[in-house]
């Protein structure tokens, strides 16, 4: 996820990558949605498989607003109750001899009785957008808990669907299949889109104008020319979808799902570097995200897109972007950006601002070559921890690297 200066702005909850950086699936759910786009009712039944043998329990989280919960199946028992702003259910599952449980779960109500913080989520006439920031689906509250997905959403009425998975269109809906590992099941409905075919990709828009769709394709264009030749080794970019909204703020990605605000003024250089900042997620995004090592997969990706904008526009507008970044965190009361034995998730300012500084000071540091070639192995072999990233840094650069590299993170700010 990212927050952006001007018209491009993502405040999604986490940002999914791509399957080959995630763990091995522990649920599958199989769903039916029912949605009303007129009152925003939802109504929703789970068959859940636990796949983990030796799972004793899960606690999945739900939105507050939704109610007439029923929990059956492998269970022992259950219990519902509030947790934060969530509704938790804590299910104790029935002793496993190595079959699959599963879990059987139904419930219902006004999804958002109001507005959402983001305007991501909605169940309106206009579209049904729906991710894990609206916890409209049972999110296993470790953040966790990977999962395949088989979904109808039934809207009554034809809708065209784009989704972090499969999409079947369907008489009055979509059904949504994602056979690889993620986090969470994402999609969007609309009345219509208006589809642009590319080489690589597709755009789907909202908007009732074209304002700024070559310029979009032209970045886009870019970034699969530039990042696929440097990463995609072991796992070429995936055909992408580009969903276009009408919205100012909100953007986010999920594997090759990829979501955009209203790109009609959006500039050049933010819109290459946001685009490649996304797609580089297909190779950043290892490490869990709700835990400390998250500044990897957002500070990687980004200074992907960082580089992005040197290949494209040159060494003036890269040199231009670092000093703003570096501005924005001078004189901030900021945590470092790990240190051992942390366990918190650093804030936005740290991953995606003070993590790329330190990754520029490290590329200044051991010259281009020897960065380049960190950055190739950071993205195309699993490094999941930040201990793991300073031997590989080791491996490529030096004992005396490392350890520079390492007191660098024990701050936020140069």
């Amino acid at each position: 996820m990212k927050i952006l200066t001007g018209a491009l702005a993502l405040t999604s909850v986490m940002s999914a990558g791509a399957a080959a950086q995630f763990g091995e699936p522990v649920y599958h759910y199989e769903g039916e949605m029912t949605a009303d786009v007129e009152t925003g009712f939802v109504d929703l039944v789970w068959r859940i498989s636990v796949l983990d043998p030796d799972a004793e329990s899960v606690t999945f989280l739900i939105a507050p607003s939704l109610q007439n919960i029923a929990v059956g199946g492998d269970v022992a028992r259950f219990e519902a109750a509030e947790q934060g702003p969530f509704q938790a259910i804590v299910i104790a599952l029935e002793p496993s001899s190595g079959a699959v449980r599963t879990i059987e779960l139904g419930y219902d109500g006004v999804l958002f009785p109001e507005p959402p913080n983001n305007e991501i989520n909605a169940v309106a006439p206009d579209r049904v957008e729906l991710s894990v920031d609206g916890f409209w689906l049972p999110v296993d509250a470790t953040f966790q808990g990977y999962l395949t997905a088989d979904l109808t959403v039934d809207v009554g009425a034809p809708w065209l669907g784009v989704a972090n998975g499969t999409v079947e269109q369907l008489p009055t809906g979509v059904r949504i299949r994602n056979d690889d590992a993620s986090l969470d099941i994402a999609f969007t409905l609309a009345p219509d889109f208006r589809v642009t075919e590319a080489d690589g990709f597709t755009l789907y828009d909202l908007r009732d104008t074209d304002a700024g769709t070559d310029r979009l394709i032209e970045a886009a264009s870019f970034c699969f020319n530039y990042l696929d030749p440097l990463y995609g080794e072991n796992s070429p970019l995936p055909e992408a979808h580009f969903v276009i909204h009408r919205r100012s703020e909100s953007a986010y990605n999920r594997r090759s799902y990829i979501t955009l605000t209203d790109i009609s003024d959006t500039e050049d250089q933010p819109l290459t570097q946001f685009l490649c900042h996304e797609l580089a997620h297909h190779w950043s995004m290892g490490a869990n995200f709700n835990t400390v090592e998250n500044w990897l997969n957002e500070a990687f990706a980004d200074q992907a897109g960082n580089m992005a904008v040197r290949e494209r526009f040159g060494e003036d507008a890269f040199i231009a972007r670092m000093n703003r970044y570096r501005a924005r965190i001078e004189g901030q009361e900021l945590p470092p950006i790990w240190v051992p034995g942390a366990t918190e998730r650093p804030p936005y300012m740290v991953s995606y601002l003070a993590g790329p500084v330190a990754l520029w000071e490290l590329e200044v540091r051991i010259g281009r070559p020897r960065f380049a070639e960190f950055m190739r192995r950071y993205m195309t072999d699993p490094v999941n921890t930040t201990p793991d990233l300073l031997d590989m840094l080791e491996d490529v650069a030096g004992r005396e690297d490392r350890d520079w590299f390492e007191d660098r993170l024990g701050r936020a700010t140069p």
